[in-house]
């Protein structure tokens, strides 16, 4: 078995250094490779770690993201350089001092003694927490600097995002219906776990959010597909249902344009099938926006067939869909197996939890310094249910007021970079994420540590400051040529 693993260690190597070359060729692509690969991620490790793989090993495979994040940082170095020798100077916008200045700041609290916060904060919990909180203003940079020049590229990028999306929604409508959940215990869903730091009470270890409690203590599934998942698959796919749309619109209708949009319907399908609520109702909340913007009669018939699987979803799945007992077994389906109760058990906890980080805010104006709000690597009594209140529990009041007025303003910029660019849907996918796309999220952010989801947080960010290039480019600078 080991050999195994390591003849798909080189397999992937060989696959890492084409994407290497793809990057070094148009760094813009980047951006596809970062996100599509993270949808498979989970997945490869899962089965390195089940085929007894080296560690060494393991850990050079779970850190390829991270390699092509310092190359492209060096990129960006060799651009500033030659931009510095050439006199050209970037005219910095608002926005961009902002994300300046929550690096800083960032930089000061990791600098910072954990001792000095009161709090007990591992090594590994620390440099967690670094890498997240770094991330976020590199990931704005890459587009903001990296501005495609060819149509092809921006195809290239939504292309990869969409596409794999589509074979999560797949893989995650088969597992769910025909592979039985025992199956993701013998595949090593608990080594993984483990492996990332990750500590579950669910059924035989498993991930509590694999399921939907229901009466009599059955367990009704969600597809969790490659992410091994079911918030990987929604979170990542309420910003890829922008992208997917904008790829299947045209005006006349050919084989591509048919199975671009049977690629949509997947990356939706993976969406219910996650059966997250709240992700679920923000879809379908999307779709109606988009059809609104574009117009089409197709997309106004998608926006009434995603209300109707969502409805389908929380009404009558509990019904039919597959359900397991504590032990896994399959089980009959009870008559009160429902999702939408006045005492739903799951909200309530969400209120708690939230309600809790707030007071941990309040009582912290400082913040406890970085990886407080990782829960994992170690224990922690810091925030950790809102994307929004970390910031604040590990930051402070000042990293939290950079935060919040930076991400409703990169909003902002992506609806007005969508303004200029609306007559080109190619163009306009991206400032849809951001835009459209970062409002949906927001909600999201308030009520899980959605950033650590690294698929939504690559798309997000780069989205984000590739809108803020396009809102301030010259008219003429945002048509792209056809070059392959």
């Amino acid at each position: 078995m080991t050999v195994v693993g390591i003849l798909l260690v080189l397999l992937l190597a060989g696959l890492y250094a084409a994407g290497i070359r793809v990057i070094l060729q148009v760094p813009f692509r980047a951006l596809g490779i970062l996100v599509g690969g993270m949808a498979f991620h989970n997945l490869v490790l899962m089965l390195l770690l089940r085929l007894g793989t080296p560690s060494p090993l393991v850990r050079i495979v779970q850190s390829w993201k991270e390699g092509i994040v310092l190359l492209l940082l060096v990129l960006v170095a060799r651009a500033a350089r030659d931009a510095w020798r050439s006199g050209s100077r970037p005219r910095l916008r608002f926005l961009d001092w902002l994300m300046v200045a929550f690096t800083v700041i960032v930089i000061v609290y990791a600098v910072i003694p954990a001792r000095w916060f009161g709090v007990d904060v591992t090594l590994a919990q620390r440099l967690v927490g670094l890498r997240l909180d770094l991330l976020l203003p590199a990931l704005y940079l890459f587009g903001r600097v990296f501005i495609p020049e060819r149509r092809a590229d921006v195809t290239w990028v939504i292309g990869a995002i969409v596409g794999s999306a589509a074979v999560v929604g797949l893989v995650g409508a088969v597992e769910l219906w025909l592979i039985p959940t025992k199956v993701w215990l013998n595949l090593g869903v608990n080594e993984l776990s483990s492996w990332l730091g990750f500590t579950y009470h669910g059924p035989r270890g498993l991930p509590e959010n694999f399921f939907q409690p229901g009466a009599e203590g059955l367990l009704l599934r969600r597809a969790v597909s490659t992410y091994v998942s079911p918030l990987g698959i929604a979170y990542a796919g309420l910003l890829v249902v922008p992208l997917a749309i904008t790829f299947a619109l045209g005006r006349q209708w050919t084989w591509a344009r048919t199975l671009r949009l049977g690629v949509l319907g997947l990356t939706i399908l993976g969406i219910l099938f996650s059966v997250t609520r709240l992700a679920m109702a923000l879809m379908a909340l999307e779709v109606g926006l988009l059809a609104l913007l574009f117009r089409r009669l197709w997309l106004f018939a998608t926006a009434g067939l995603v209300a109707a699987g969502v409805m389908f979803v929380l009404y009558v799945y509990p019904q039919v869909g597959p359900v397991v007992d504590r032990n896994l077994n399959a089980a009959h389906h009870p008559q009160t197996l429902h999702l939408v109760t006045s005492t739903d058990p799951s909200l309530r906890e969400h209120v708690g939890l939230l309600g809790y980080d707030l007071e941990y805010v309040r009582l912290h104006p400082l913040g406890t310094g970085l990886g407080s709000a990782v829960h994992r690597f170690g224990l922690s009594q810091g925030t950790g249910e809102s994307a929004v209140f970390d910031f604040f529990g590990e930051l402070g009041v000042i990293g939290g007021a950079l935060y919040l007025p930076a991400y409703f303003l990169m909003t902002t910029a992506g609806l007005r970079a969508l303004v200029r660019t609306r007559r080109d849907p190619l163009m306009a996918a991206l400032p849809l994420v951001a835009s459209i796309g970062g409002l949906m999220l927001f909600l999201i952010t308030m009520t899980s540590d959605v950033w650590g989801n690294f698929a939504v947080t690559f798309l997000f960010w780069w989205a984000a400051g590739y809108s803020v290039s396009l809102s301030v480019l010259p008219r003429l600078q945002l048509e792209l040529s056809p070059g392959r």
